[in-house]
């Protein structure tokens, strides 16, 4: 089978890597000009601060994709998640937070987190790593501009920066509004996708010399809706630094984004880590950042466009998962489900 994977972020790279295993010839397209999406790492010298705030489920849908890919040593120390204080609120429901980077009333079953070996774009490259040892083929820096179906309503090609690359199926690893305007293109129907509606976020990713969180390794306050953790370990400082010295802090406000939220964000650690500022050796500041494509509420079914050869795959997608989780989920079962379909 001829198979096409449009979006080159955790769920387009795990959707290829599925289809590669089951068999089909895969093109993965990316658009930017490099993979990886969201979690892709920024420079910061010498700290290995990861953008935004990501800790890895131990026995989720990423870690047991790695460990069948054999990934080595993705797995780092556990995040103490006894040590995290709940101001206004009591410690599972800072956890659910942290699990699902939502202030909704949502029970869920906490799971156990890791930190992530080398940080996110560790990860990231393992799976790109993969992609090359199952031999599929990247077309970095290349828009999706149309999917054309054939006579029977079924997959025949998809344009790509002009150039049209017959087909048997595709997934549509995107964004929502990117989805829309690529089944737009082939006459079918996505009022659903259209509802979807961004939920974007102020975030502070900061390096410190020194442990002004001490002695919790997370804060949450229920009423500023405002998380931070503390993410340190050996691989993620300067060489020869000490890690009981240091700490990497991640704050995200999960009820907002714009300048208003990021000095929230800064406010709420001048009252909770006193001298943080001071401590500052790397730091990244972003007014918004897309922190859900749409609620949860507003997730659809990945499988609606089976039938022309279709698949969607995403973090909008229906899933009893979240996050990167939820993107790795979603990209192995729309690959499953279009093999079952041929």
């Amino acid at each position: 089978m001829r198979s096409i994977v449009i979006g080159g972020g955790v769920a387009g790279l795990a959707a290829a890597v599925q289809l590669a295993a089951d068999g089909s010839t895969v093109l993965l397209v990316e658009s930017k000009d490099t993979l990886g999406g969201r979690v892709r790492m920024r420079d910061s010298g010498s700290w290995i601060l990861d953008p935004g705030l990501h800790l890895m489920r131990r026995k989720g849908p990423l870690n047991q994709l790695l460990r069948k890919l054999r990934a080595p040593r993705v797995l780092g120390s556990r995040w103490n998640n006894r040590e995290i204080l709940a101001i206004d609120s009591d410690a599972s429901q800072a956890l659910t937070a942290l699990a699902t980077m939502s202030m909704d009333a949502e029970v869920i079953k906490i799971p156990e987190f890791v930190i992530p070996r080398g940080g996110w774009s560790s990860l990231v490259g393992r799976l790109i790593v993969s992609t090359n040892q199952m031999d599929v083929m990247l077309d970095v820096g290349s828009s999706a501009e149309a999917l054309v179906l054939g006579p029977d309503g079924k997959l025949a090609s998809v344009r790509i920066s002009g150039n049209d690359i017959e087909c048997d199926e595709v997934i549509l690893a995107v964004p929502p509004s990117e989805a829309s305007r690529l089944l737009e293109s082939a006459g079918l129907d996505t009022s659903e996708l259209r509802r979807c509606t961004e939920q974007r976020s102020a975030a502070l990713d900061v390096a410190l010399e020194g442990k002004p969180m001490r002695p919790y390794s997370g804060l949450f306050d229920a009423n500023r809706g405002i998380i931070a953790i503390d993410v340190t370990a050996e691989d993620r400082i300067p060489e020869g630094g000490d890690s009981s010295a240091c700490t990497i802090l991640h704050a995200v406000s999960l009820t907002g984004d714009g300048p208003e939220a990021l000095q929230d964000i800064k406010e709420f650690l001048d009252s909770r880590c006193s001298g943080w500022r001071n401590m500052a050796a790397a730091r990244r500041s972003t007014t918004s950042i897309m922190l859900h494509p749409c609620s949860r509420a507003e997730r659809v079914d990945g499988l609606a466009f089976l039938d022309h050869g279709i698949a969607l795959a995403g973090c909008h997608i229906i899933s009893e998962y979240h996050l990167s989780d939820a993107a790795v989920d979603t990209g192995r079962s729309a690959a499953k489900a279009l093999k079952l379909n041929r």
